[in-house]
């Protein structure tokens, strides 16, 4: 069957890091140990729960302090100022491509393990930018975990954005640079390729007759 649609992870594809931030950048202005950001936000906070709706955010801010305290005590709220003011970077190259393959009448979207709010967080980003940077018209749907209550590798969030589509699975791409996400992509039928970069994506597209 032939591809008529791609979808991208955010985090870590048309971010530059997994959530935008340079996580090492923070950890060696404070003098931290490398990985210290990502304990707080993500392995000893409530970050799992947040992504598929089962806490608040607030609740979720209240675990990454607590978590910090924990790791950092002296340093925690050096840590968090830095990490709610850090500047979260496109991945430019794969924006391009992105409108690339809208030009070349492809359908794009978005699926994303991501805390509750993504379109309004989108919609912000967007109000900041001209036109021609703007995210929201280069994606035909966008999907985030936190919103839709389920969480990548689960195969409903594909299947969910597939539907909303109205397009089979078996004539999309899906990229994601976490490789058991990209794989479960390929247990629902779709072509499931691990991100690890701009131009291997380029030539992932093409080996499965991608024009881009």
């Amino acid at each position: 069957m032939a591809i008529t649609t791609v979808f991208f992870d955010f985090g870590g594809v048309l971010l530059q890091h997994a959530d935008g931030i340079d996580h090492k950048a923070i950890e060696a202005a404070l003098g931290l140990e490398e990985r210290t950001l990502f304990r707080c936000l993500y392995r000893d906070s409530r970050y799992m729960d947040l992504q598929v709706g089962k806490c608040t955010h607030e609740e979720w801010i209240a675990s990454i302090r607590a978590a910090a305290d924990q790791h950092c005590p002296d340093k925690a709220e050096a840590l968090m100022h830095a990490w709610q003011n850090a500047e979260r970077m496109l991945n430019w190259d794969m924006i391009g491509l992105v409108g690339r393959l809208r030009a070349g009448g492809y359908r794009t979207g978005i699926i994303s393990n991501t805390i509750p709010g993504l379109e309004a967080r989108l919609q912000e980003a967007d109000a900041n930018q001209p036109a021609a940077r703007q995210l929201i018209p280069l994606f035909d749907v966008r999907v985030g975990s936190g919103d839709l209550g389920m969480a990548k590798p689960d195969a409903g969030i594909y299947l969910h954005a597939a539907q909303a589509l109205g397009v089979q699975p078996e004539a999309a791409v899906f990229t994601d640079d976490v490789h058991k996400y990209a794989m479960a992509a390929r247990e629902v039928g779709m072509r499931g390729f691990h991100f690890t970069g701009y131009e291997q994506f380029v030539e992932d597209l093409r080996s499965v007759g991608v024009s881009c």
